[in-house]
């Protein structure tokens, strides 16, 4: 299967909320990185983690952190064993109540018809800004 069909596959099922469809195209060694490898726990969805367990646990980051995400996909591409997405979320941060809207930018490394690392960019800043108060009290 083609990097951009995996990815946009991916994305489907993850937009559909069928975390084991979403599942069968990540690489038991996968990395995710959501936006920087370090963690951070004022922000949960930051850090690197491995494998569909990681991947799991990035998902209930996501979650716990936002009581309602839209993420529109607005642009696909692939070549060389890498795939790309890019497109805009809106999110309500549930700790604060704040909006956190942001163009994001996915890519992702594919080995043998999986996504064997994702890494994830979008606003930081204005991510940890809609995150202000919970980080105040944590």
């Amino acid at each position: 299967m083609h990097e951009q069909n995996i990815i946009e596959k991916f994305l489907a099922a993850l937009k559909a909320g069928d975390v084991d469809a979403a599942c069968a195209f990540v690489a038991a060694d996968a990395v995710f990185i959501g936006v920087r490898a370090e963690a951070k726990p004022s922000v949960p969805p930051y850090g690197a983690r491995r494998g569909h367990e990681g991947f799991r646990a990035f998902l209930a980051a996501l979650g716990h952190t936002f009581s309602n995400q839209s993420l529109t996909v607005e642009h696909l591409g692939a070549g060389e064993g890498v795939a790309f997405a890019s497109g805009q979320l809106d999110h309500t941060v549930a700790a604060t109540g704040k909006r956190f809207f942001s163009e994001w930018v996915l890519r992702c490394r594919v080995r043998d018809g999986k996504i064997a690392h994702y890494q994830f960019c979008e606003d930081s800043a204005r991510l940890e800004e809609a995150l202000s108060a919970h980080m105040e009290a944590a």
